[in-house]
């Protein structure tokens, strides 16, 4: 019997989940927080819904984009089921969303899955360069409070990650290099030779279809047609994460008194704790609740409320419209494919 690494991989970590959940939750008043939450304001919970919906439109339109250059332009709609889905899977497997998302998308767009994957790869590229702006932003706005923070978890570690990126990037260049260098030896070999190494050769080129499709994707942000309309959406995906994070503030007693820039401090911290590979969004949780207590001075009962509020909503936001998107989008791919077998 074979044991699936995948399976066991993912096991442990909605395990370590699970534990962290229950580490915070008896930390917790749960009576003050359940007050606090049955009270929330119903005018700023909606406005931070909406503002979160647009933002995950944005951000399938924004795939589009990226996607036409490479040959391969999305449905707007079709796309945003796409992302939907794939937050929703991410709420178990906190990192299996961006595939599932691709390949949901590459059912109901006819495009190559390696191309799908290359361009959400930019896409985490281009949403890591706007976060930094934003970081900075964040500084600027609350230097005294954030400048430790900023330099201890920031700076530093980006600093330490640096070395390795650059000879990440160094390796990936050499070796497309190496590929356009082995095809053009491969083109030139002798008609003698031609018939013994035709299987290899079929083998070669399969491989290369598959890393050219990727690299189609991965580069397609260099031939945009429409780089500004790109820039635009980068920063309003952001700008209604931001603007989210802030009305979900304004909508718990606890946490009213926050302000616009607070609330940017705020987004910095639940973005760390995505990074963090837990699914059901328990990093989200703690770095949420360590960031209001460490930098804002906010009571840990009072910084927890909030954090579970947070996570309760974003999830349930994620089950609620994810589950209706892979709806409509099977109903669209069945659509989709009665029409070609009558056709």
């Amino acid at each position: 019997m074979k044991i699936n690494k995948k399976i066991i991989s993912q096991t442990l970590l909605i395990l370590l989940a699970v534990g962290v959940f229950i580490l915070i939750g008896l930390k917790i008043d749960w009576v003050a927080t359940w007050k606090s939450v049955k009270n929330a304001h119903l005018g700023w919970f909606t406005a931070g819904i909406l503002v979160m919906l647009i933002s995950h439109f944005l951000r399938g339109w924004r795939w589009n984009l990226l996607l036409k250059p490479a040959g391969y332009p999305l449905n707007p709609l079709r796309a945003f089921y796409a992302v939907m889905i794939g937050y929703l899977i991410n709420v178990a497997t906190s990192r299996g969303g961006e595939f599932v998302r691709c390949a949901m998308a590459a059912k109901s767009e006819k495009a190559p899955v390696p191309t799908l994957v290359g361009s959400v790869v930019t896409e985490r590229i281009i949403d890591l360069l706007v976060m930094a702006v934003l970081a900075m932003l964040c500084l600027l706005l609350q230097f005294e409070q954030f400048w430790g923070f900023f330099d201890q978890y920031l700076l530093q570690p980006a600093i330490n990650y640096m070395v390795p990126i650059i000879i990440g990037m160094a390796c990936s260049v050499i070796a497309l290099f190496w590929l356009k260098n082995k095809k053009k030896t491969y083109e030139h070999k002798s008609d003698d030779s031609q018939n013994s190494t035709n299987h290899t050769g079929q083998q070669s080129a399969a491989k290369e279809t598959i890393f050219t499709k990727f690299s189609g994707g991965l580069q397609s942000v260099f031939q945009l047609e429409r780089p500004a309309a790109f820039i635009l959406a980068s920063l309003g995906i952001w700008i209604g994460y931001w603007l989210n994070t802030y009305f979900m503030l304004k909508s718990l007693d606890v946490t009213v008194d926050f302000t616009l820039a607070n609330a940017l401090g705020v987004l910095i911290f639940s973005t760390l704790g995505v990074i963090v590979p837990l699914p059901g969004g328990a990093g989200v949780w703690g770095t949420l609740a360590y960031g209001l207590t460490l930098i804002y001075g906010l009571p840990q009962d009072q910084a927890n409320t909030f954090g579970i509020y947070s996570v309760a909503v974003s999830n349930l936001l994620m089950i609620v419209f994810g589950s209706i998107s892979y709806l409509l989008l099977y109903l669209e791919i069945q659509k989709a494919n009665k029409n070609v077998a009558e056709g």
